[in-house]
């Protein structure tokens, strides 16, 4: 017995279970923190992913829309310019629908999705501005006529 005493790395079955109780404990505690990093991570991702899907979705669908209106409009500025060449040979209407066309030829994105539009501010529509434009357009026809 007093070799055991005197032996200093020798330890009993209670210190062993003990031992390993305590490195088992601290293991869950950070598998259970990395798993639950790893979790918030990914759910932050996929939210973000979800999010970014549906906002261009509709960015998509509202573009198509704005796009296909605008250009409808440029179509009919461009044919009534052509029957004021061809047809009337009206120089100073052709000029004016010329100016008209090239405005809005300018007309982009920018001018129509605003910042404040992808921020969320306030109730900016982008549809304000199409209507604009064709108010726009057909008072530039009536006063032609």
């Amino acid at each position: 017995m007093s070799q055991k005493l005197d032996d200093i790395w020798a330890s009993s079955d209670e210190d062993d279970v003990a031992y390993d109780r305590d490195i088992a404990k601290r293991e869950w505690e950070k598998l259970n923190t990395n798993h639950g990093n790893e979790g918030y991570k990914e759910g932050i991702t996929e939210g973000k992913e979800v999010l970014m899907q549906q906002g261009f979705d509709r960015g998509y669908s509202e573009g198509i829309e704005l796009g296909k209106a605008f250009g409808q409009l440029r179509g009919k500025v461009s044919t009534y310019m052509t029957f004021y060449r061809d047809i009337l040979h009206d120089e100073q209407g052709l000029s004016q629908l010329q100016e008209l066309y090239d405005e809005l030829c300018k007309v982009d994105v920018q001018h129509v999705f605003t910042t404040d539009y992808f921020k969320d501010v306030g109730n900016h529509d982008p549809k304000e501005a199409l209507a604009r434009w064709e108010a726009k357009v057909q008072d530039a026809l009536k006063d032609l006529k």
